[in-house]
């Protein structure tokens, strides 16, 4: 119960802390697993650019701590004006791989950590036709609790056995004095 708590709080300050650079930026995030993992959508209908054609969106969020990893796509039709050519999309300053370019683009970023608390920022940045769109999937997979190691486990033990051992000899002691 607590994780999800914690993910529901790290989703709400991640829908407050999206930027608006452009009015149809967007990002939604879907409901929140039972272990703590969800996933969003981000994205932005009809991409402006400036004069050359060129735009960068700036999206900063926070995620709990777990493992992301990311999509992002962009289709057009034979219309010039629904094109769209990444340049570069970088989350934490982590360029996305190419899948494909062209008609339809193709980015991707798999396994990255992320730690709670630490500002996030997704930048997705190309040309455009001037009508163009893209949109892109979030997963976040909530960090596992973590589990001691062997080592720690026989020092727990030994020192279980040792106060018990403690214990037992002062109670053998406190009936030899009475």
């Amino acid at each position: 119960m607590k994780r999800l708590n914690v993910a529901a709080t790290a989703v709400a300050a991640l829908l407050s802390g999206v930027s608006s650079a452009n009015a149809t930026q967007f990002v939604m995030w879907g409901p929140v697993d039972v272990d703590g993992s969800f996933t969003g959508v981000f994205g932005n209908d009809g991409v402006p650019g400036d004069v050359n054609g060129l735009f960068s969106d700036t999206f900063n969020f926070a995620l709990p701590t777990g493992v992301s990893s990311f999509t992002a796509t962009s289709t057009f039709t034979n219309d010039p004006a629904n094109d769209i050519n990444f340049t570069s999309i970088r989350f934490n300053g982590i360029n996305f791989g190419i899948g494909s370019t062209g008609q339809n683009e193709f980015r991707f970023l798999n396994g990255v950590s992320v730690a709670s608390g630490a500002p996030q920022q997704l930048i997705v940045a190309g040309t455009t036709g001037g009508t163009a769109s893209y949109s892109g999937v979030i997963s976040l997979n909530a960090a596992a609790a973590a589990v001691p190691e062997p080592a720690a486990w026989a020092l727990m033990i030994l020192g279980f056995g040792g106060t018990g051992a403690m214990l037992r000899r002062r109670q053998k002691v406190a009936i030899a004095a009475a």
